[in-house]
């Protein structure tokens, strides 16, 4: 079982070029933009941050935890307009044989359950990132923008982990309309863009769009 986006939804492929302007480190991915109910929601296919060599990682038996941060940028500047925070941890069950994933978002910061049988099933939910708010739709009205993510597996930063947990029980009211808190977006935007303390943390970056190319259903 999957996050899926509306349906209908078409992904619109955003390749490469975002990795040259925002850092040579950042991994080109495909992505999603679409305008759902005056929000721009993205959808992030994230399989480059789970290679193969992760599954004994995440069939240890311990809880296992992945940090997903995404930023809305501009194409030439570093001040972004939205961010998006999701947490995901992840336990294999010995006796069940299943990894029970549980995923943290301002859509449900209590946290929502689910289940996976494969090391290929759990491959996919990780990747497949969507329903990623990025603001309100009209804030893409004018210029070229950029959405960027880091993924990092059992981070090394607590304070970052934390920092990230907070924003997602406590959403800036950007996430549903009004201005997002600069401070958040500030300090969120330094670590996607200046990296972080260490550990298994990967950037990515989808290539630089306009208004046009974002769907509405």
């Amino acid at each position: 079982m999957t996050v899926r986006a509306a349906a209908g939804a078409l992904p619109l492929a955003l390749l490469g070029a975002a990795a040259l302007a925002l850092g040579g480190d950042a991994v080109p991915v495909e992505a999603g933009l679409e305008a759902r109910d005056g929000r721009l929601v993205a959808s992030l296919d994230l399989r480059p941050a789970f290679p193969d060599d992760l599954r004994k990682t995440f069939a240890n038996g311990l809880t296992n935890v992945v940090a997903l941060q995404v930023a809305l940028l501009p194409e030439h500047g570093d001040a972004p307009s939205a961010v998006f925070g999701r947490v995901l941890e992840i336990r294999y069950d010995v006796w069940e044989e299943r990894y029970v994933v549980t995923v943290r978002d301002a859509a449900s910061p209590a946290g929502r359950q689910l289940t996976e049988r494969s090391w290929a099933g759990l491959r996919r939910l990780l990747s497949d990132a969507r329903d990623l708010d990025l603001g309100p739709a009209a804030a893409v009205a004018t210029g070229s923008w950029v959405v960027q993510a880091r993924v990092e597996v059992n981070p090394v930063s607590r304070e970052l982990l934390e920092r990230t947990r907070e924003f997602i029980a406590n959403p800036p009211s950007g996430v549903r309309g009004g201005a997002p808190s600069r401070s958040v977006l500030g300090a969120m935007a330094s670590y996607l863009l200046h990296g972080s303390d260490g550990g298994d943390s990967r950037l990515f970056a989808a290539r630089p769009f306009t208004a046009r190319e974002v769907r509405t259903p």
